[in-house]
């Protein structure tokens, strides 16, 4: 029974994991989506009235979206606390839960970055 335990346990990590990938995936195509959008002159034009509005907006989701992988990282790890898992596993979960906050916050300096750039 104990393995069954183990095996659910394992399994509901793996949907936090791609649950966390989503995040990721959602947080570039928005931040990117604005970026493009503000890189066209005549989208630029209009919403020149709101940019700042627009740049504490996306680096407020980026931290809605930062937070969220926290904890489903918590969770993830709760639910592994159990698992035996190597010293190399560890690490390279670590990194790539690093990574996907560095994928979050680079979309985001990005936008931000050409809003002011461009002068939006």
């Amino acid at each position: 029974m104990k393995h069954r335990r183990e095996s659910e346990d394992q399994a509901l990590a793996d949907h936090l994991t791609g649950y966390s990938d989503a995040i990721v995936a959602l947080a570039f195509i928005v931040s990117s989506g604005l970026g493009l959008a503000i890189a066209d002159a005549d989208t630029r034009v209009t919403i020149t009235d709101v940019a700042v509005g627009m740049i504490i907006g996306n680096a407020i989701l980026g931290v809605i979206f930062s937070a969220l992988l926290v904890i489903l990282r918590r969770w993830e790890l709760d639910l592994k606390a159990d698992l035996v898992v190597s010293e190399k596993y560890k690490r390279y979960s670590l990194r790539i839960y690093r990574a996907r906050h560095v994928v979050i916050w680079l979309s985001i300096s990005q936008t931000v970055t050409t809003m002011l750039a461009l002068g939006a």
